[in-house]
């Protein structure tokens, strides 16, 4: 249920005076945090039970500007008057969700601890922390009011996850594909050249990828230049047969007939998520490293060698470095 209170949904909007009121379920604070801003802790009666709302100085002082402009902050009990009076086109709304009485009964200086609710609150062109405590420990019994609160808050459209644009990803540069039985894998040594079954690096060109996302690019001096924008990868009618082979083997059955894809790598490039949005037909990557360099060789993600590019008559292969299997 606390999870459930604390989700980033988005904002509740209203408005008081004409004011625009904007509150958003900041999560729940389980340890005190000190306050940069003085605090006051406003008493509630909701129904039969005390809620504690503690708001920052400058929400409490723009509120009560709405009944009284250019006036001396007041002593009780006239501020928790005035600020009930303030607040009462938000109260009026809470008692008919809720159908339960809302009464302020006292506003002074903030003394209450964790855990609490925090609020990120805009009022206008104020906006300030408040926060909400319901109940001390977080093992006892939940109040009523907490969970009308929670059935308000979760009417609330939850807020889409999103990833920060500035989010660095790898894109790697595949130049090559083989695949090759696991027998293969175990007996290539040092000197051995595997002979992709598609090398684009031949054409010059290299194919750029991302997760399940690709894109082609031609080689142009030290520089890869895209023709076109990333998109999904398709599965191939090769990796369906795979698939259905594998899932009918049985436990007596010769692993070594399976086929292990292999893919050279030449390089892998960091670029902010934002950027592989927006990249399309000649985005340039710069390669800051020779491309006939050395490549990685990878299965199932991992890197098992490595090896260089060499040429056996028209042919690209790939010369291995040492054994298969390992990082090393």
């Amino acid at each position: 249920m606390l999870n459930n209170t604390a989700a980033s949904r988005k904002p509740f909007q209203s408005r008081i005076k004409d004011v625009p009121l904007s509150v958003t379920v900041a999560g729940l604070v389980c340890q005190e945090q000190s306050a940069a801003i003085e605090m006051l802790d406003c008493i509630w009666k909701v129904g039969a039970e005390t809620v504690i709302l503690s708001l920052s100085r400058p929400l409490v002082d723009a509120f009560i500007a709405t009944v009284q402009d250019d006036l001396p902050f007041p002593s009780e009990p006239t501020a928790s008057l005035i600020l009930e009076l303030a607040l009462e086109p938000l109260v009026a709304r809470l008692e008919c969700a809720t159908q339960l009485n809302l009464q302020l009964l006292r506003v002074g200086e903030a003394a209450t601890l964790a855990p609490y609710l925090e609020l990120d609150i805009v009022f206008g062109a104020v906006r300030g922390n408040s926060r909400l405590f319901l109940f001390s420990p977080l093992d006892g019994l939940v109040p009523l009011a907490f969970r009308v609160l929670d059935e308000l808050i979760a009417q609330l459209p939850r807020k889409p996850r999103g990833l920060s644009r500035d989010l660095p990803i790898l894109v790697a540069g595949e130049i090559g594909t083989l695949r090759i039985p696991p027998a293969l894998l175990r007996d290539a040594r040092a000197g051995d050249v595997l002979l992709p079954n598609m090398a684009p690096f031949g054409r010059g060109e290299i194919i750029l990828s991302f997760g399940q996302l690709w894109a082609g690019a031609d080689l142009e001096g030290d520089q890869l230049v895209l023709r076109g924008p990333f998109r999904r990868r398709s599965s191939s009618l090769e990796n369906a047969q795979m698939t259905q082979a594998v899932s009918q083997l049985g436990l007596t059955d010769d692993l070594d007939d399976i086929g292990i894809m292999l893919v050279f790598e030449c390089g892998r490039w960091p670029i902010p998520l934002g950027e592989l949005r927006r990249a399309g037909d000649g985005h340039i990557f710069e390669l800051g490293r020779p491309i006939e360099g050395p490549v990685d060789i990878l299965a199932n993600g991992q890197r098992i060698g490595r090896g260089d590019i060499v040429r056996i008559g028209e042919t690209l292969g790939i010369k291995l470095r040492g054994g298969l299997g390992c990082n090393d």
